[in-house]
């Protein structure tokens, strides 16, 4: 896939939630720093050619898509050498009406007549019906307010009666993978994404860097072997197997890091110690696949995965 003037798409994304506080609208914002901060990362970050992202009115209470659009235009890059997916989450949207709002402000805040895709989760459209969802994804690919439509933390089957309604408009699946956290990939959904064809964006690939902090022997280990940061171990096993993680970075320092990641091989078996990993002491409760009725399903366990650690 590549950008609508034809760049392709970067290794490594921007990860957009935090910009402007840590929150959804239903909660009060965290972490929150300056906003020049986000802005001279952010400028920095798509100057060195990283170049999609996925971005939701619900981050920081609308500052992170407005914040983005600053810095995209104090950072030179053309907006048409971006792709740019605009999200919809259902704990941001409580009615279709403020749904179609949110698509109309898209377009007002990021001063653009398009997105290249609109994202929508599983527990959005069973919220609010197949019909209502799919007749206005349809309208904006008509219209071509939209390039592709993609889903986000959804089922296999899921995504295979997605792919049955929108074809190859059907650009891309972003689920959670980080080094403790293997739901998704445990259910296949990555080898379901390489069967339909579509793209394998990873969120929150670092754990928002508490994988850190836990000291996993084995990430010590192989960063110690290959002479590279524990970020940038994670990241390249990801990049390895067809994974497109999106990361959020606000020091010059790190998103160099994270740029570096792909700049180096480890051995298979060094993969594949990875790829099995498992911590032996998580006990989440379990995913009900067939009937995803809310993100917080799958994003309970990443946020809270200390809390489901035995000891």
């Amino acid at each position: 896939m590549k950008t609508i003037l034809g760049d392709n798409i970067s290794k490594i994304g921007i990860g957009s939630f935090g910009i402007g506080g840590r929150g959804h609208r239903d909660v009060s914002l965290t972490e929150k720093q300056d906003d020049k901060a986000y802005i001279n990362a952010l400028v920095y970050t798509l100057q060195k050619g990283i170049n999609f992202t996925e971005i939701s009115l619900g981050y920081g209470h609308g500052q992170a898509m407005t914040l983005f659009n600053q810095a995209l235009k104090r950072s030179s890059v053309k907006r048409e050498s971006i792709f740019l997916t605009h999200s919809l989450y259902p704990r941001d949207i409580p009615s279709l009406d403020v749904l179609y709002e949110d698509i109309s402000n898209f377009y007002k805040i990021m001063d653009t007549e398009y997105a290249d895709s609109t994202l929508v989760t599983e527990s959005l459209i069973l919220r609010f019906g197949e019909q209502s969802i799919y007749s206005r994804l349809h309208d904006l690919l008509k219209t071509e307010k939209t390039r592709y439509v993609s889903l986000s933390n959804a089922s296999p089957d899921f995504m295979k009666k997605f792919k049955l309604e929108f074809g190859d408009s059907f650009y891309a699946h972003e689920g959670h993978l980080s080094f403790e956290i293997r739901a998704v990939q445990n259910k296949g959904v990555f080898e379901t994404c390489d069967k339909l064809g579509i793209k394998n964006i990873i969120w929150r690939p670092l754990g928002r860097n508490k994988t850190l902090g836990r000291n996993w022997n084995l990430l010590i280990e192989l960063a110690k072997k290959y002479n590279k940061t524990q970020s940038q171990v994670i990241l390249n096993w990801m990049l390895q197997l067809g994974l497109s993680p999106m990361v959020l970075s606000l020091s010059k320092d790190h998103i160099d890091e994270n740029l570096m990641a792909s700049e180096f091989n480890m051995s298979d078996v060094d993969y594949q110690k990875i790829t099995n990993f498992r911590p032996s002491n998580f006990n989440p409760p379990t995913l009900n696949w067939d009937s995803l009725t809310t993100d917080d399903d799958i994003v309970e366990q990443v946020n809270n995965f200390d809390s489901y650690i035995k000891t």
